[in-house]
């Protein structure tokens, strides 16, 4: 599968839940459907979404950009999805 059929997969899903979130590497994650930030530390980022709890956990976890629903955040991601 291509990177750009893990994209249109992503945003096909997240037409259903509300959100979409992208993982590059463990290093960077891409998160869109965002409502509002619920929380920003170094180890666990959560946003709401129209639906859900997104969290994002990882070691030196940090807000690149938040824009228009938007978010990227960078650092050792382990894990990223709905609120566990």
């Amino acid at each position: 599968m291509s990177f750009f059929d893990d994209i249109r997969r992503s945003v096909a899903t997240g037409v259903r839940y509300g959100y979409s979130i992208v993982l590059f590497g463990g290093g960077s994650a891409y998160i869109s459907g965002i409502t509002r930030v619920l929380g920003i530390d170094p180890r666990r980022m959560e946003f709401a979404s129209e639906r859900r709890v997104i969290a994002v956990e990882g070691e030196e976890l940090k807000m690149e950009s938040l824009e228009g629903g938007c978010a990227i955040v960078r650092g050792r991601i382990m894990r990223a999805g709905e609120e566990w």
